[in-house]
């Protein structure tokens, strides 16, 4: 693995090298971009080079040296990658790195604390790190991983150096997986590159789970059935079999997503570049036709919504009856 590796991500991966030319590396980092898009990659490739003893002129870290080699294998003693427990970040954790951070490194140039999923971090974790971040050692770099800033404090952005990694393009997915993947076919690779929504992490999920495009046949055969107006007791009989399958309910509820953003795709421009359903481009046209844009931005909306809802435990039930509701437009029917 080296940068050269890592698909996607040229602009950010010129910022840390370049930074490594010039020996200006900071103490502390954002890397901020949407899951899977190679965040985590990119920082162990980055703490590799950091510490390479054979660094190439181009910044790229030799992969032979001991340094490398214990980094690559994640078991070096002046790595140290800390990750939610229990969907949040605790400010023991956090205690525990600031005692480790002030014994200089083992063995290396540099001590490096990667902090993924940073905006897991409760409020106290993050105020405990923001001493750190302060009044970092000499040795040491941080760098913390979020799919979003907002959750970071202020305080703490203000003093670290942003990376921003973009989404990937389908196009740069699809070769990915092709280039990487035995007897997949080019019509498979292209609908989970679209599906997959700019991350390669997400498009290997989907290549692994054997049966999610299943779940989503299934799901995409219910919404196929809907038409705006027309009530039916079958919305019930729905909400209770996804209740009883909550463990799914994410990934339902993102299928859902998709299509209605679909069907606003189509509807305002009629272009099928960015269409992550691309094998079902004829139903969506027809429902394009059907649904009016209001209907279509309040079943997104909502779905927003949902998200909040969810972490705020708010019955799951009616939440989706009111979705299903939404859906088939009887909020409409009803002005």
């Amino acid at each position: 693995m080296s940068f050269n590796d890592i698909v996607g991500q040229e602009r950010a991966i010129k910022i840390l090298t370049k930074s490594l030319k010039e020996n200006k590396t900071s103490s502390s980092y954002i890397f901020v971009g949407n899951e899977g898009t190679g965040k985590k990659l990119t920082a162990i490739e980055f703490t590799k080079a950091v510490n390479c003893l054979n660094l190439s002129k181009n910044s790229e870290a030799c992969e032979d040296c001991q340094s490398c080699i214990e980094i690559s294998k994640q078991y070096s003693p002046d790595l140290k990658i800390i990750e939610p427990i229990k969907n949040s970040i605790k400010i023991e954790q956090i205690r525990e790195m600031r005692k480790e951070i002030g014994l200089k490194p083992f063995k290396n140039k540099k001590k490096v604390y990667i902090i993924d999923k940073a905006e897991k971090m409760t409020l106290e974790a993050s105020n405990c790190l923001l001493k750190t971040i302060e009044e970092p050692p000499y040795y040491a770099i941080i760098i913390l991983i979020c799919s979003k800033i907002d959750p970071i404090l202020p305080t703490m952005v203000s003093r670290c150096q942003i990376v921003n990694f973009g989404l990937i393009s389908s196009g740069k997915i699809k070769k990915f997986l092709l280039d990487n993947t035995n007897n997949l076919e080019k019509e498979k690779a292209e609908i989970i590159s679209k599906l997959a929504q700019g991350s390669i992490g997400s498009a290997l999920k989907l290549l692994l789970d054997k049966e999610y495009f299943i779940r989503r046949e299934e799901v995409l055969d219910y919404l196929s059935a809907i038409s705006p107006g027309k009530y039916s007791d079958d919305i019930f009989t729905k909400v209770e079999k996804t209740v009883s399958e909550i463990e799914r309910i994410e990934e339902m509820l993102e299928i859902i997503k998709l299509w209605y953003r679909d069907i606003l795709i189509i509807k305002n421009t009629g272009d099928q570049k960015y269409i992550a359903n691309c094998d079902k481009l004829e139903i969506i046209y027809e429902k394009s036709q059907i649904y009016s844009q209001e209907i279509i931005i309040d079943i997104l909306d909502y779905l927003e919504q949902i998200e909040e809802y969810l972490i705020k435990n708010v019955n799951t039930r009616l939440i989706l009856e009111r979705l299903y509701i939404k859906m088939v437009g009887v909020e409409y029917c009803l002005k």
